[in-house]
């Protein structure tokens, strides 16, 4: 009975959230992701997957061309920036990213000698009035552990 009841408040909780607004951080970062993918599609990328989740982890965007499986996360960001935005990206997030990724690969039945995976990041700058000034993708921005794929 308790996973019932487990499973019914994290279904409310869900359903609270989307009726809720989306703060502005949370509408310039959906923006942003639709920008990059616009941008990927024009560059011969197919999307195969948006906000990609798992518990350990979110992929942004998981993009394929030339067999190569790019596992993509967004930053978009607003002039003046602080910080370059592929330096926001902590080494827990990349693990984070990786984690995800490895699931993605395996749920997917991906094989590793038949396509290339790859961590890119699609920065978006935007100005203060919300219209796109920038648009950089970083192919290979981060690499796997040299353990491997984990």
């Amino acid at each position: 009975m308790g996973f019932l009841r487990g499973l019914s408040r994290s279904l409310a909780a869900l359903l609270r959230r989307e009726r809720e607004p989306l703060s502005p951080a949370s509408r310039l970062g959906r923006r942003g992701e639709r920008e990059a993918a616009d941008h990927l599609k024009r560059l011969g990328y197919t999307i195969l997957e948006r906000n990609y989740r798992i518990r350990q982890g979110e992929i942004d965007l998981v993009a394929f061309r030339d067999g190569v499986l790019a596992f993509v996360e967004v930053r978009a960001q607003t002039e003046p920036a602080m910080v370059d935005a592929l330096y926001t990206i902590t080494r827990r997030k990349q693990r984070r990213i990786i984690k995800a990724a490895q699931t993605y690969v395996a749920l997917n039945a991906v094989e590793r000698g038949e396509v290339e995976l790859r961590f890119d990041v699609v920065a978006v700058l935007f100005n203060d009035r919300g219209q796109r000034r920038d648009i950089r993708h970083i192919e290979g921005a981060f690499q796997e552990t040299p353990k491997g794929f984990t």
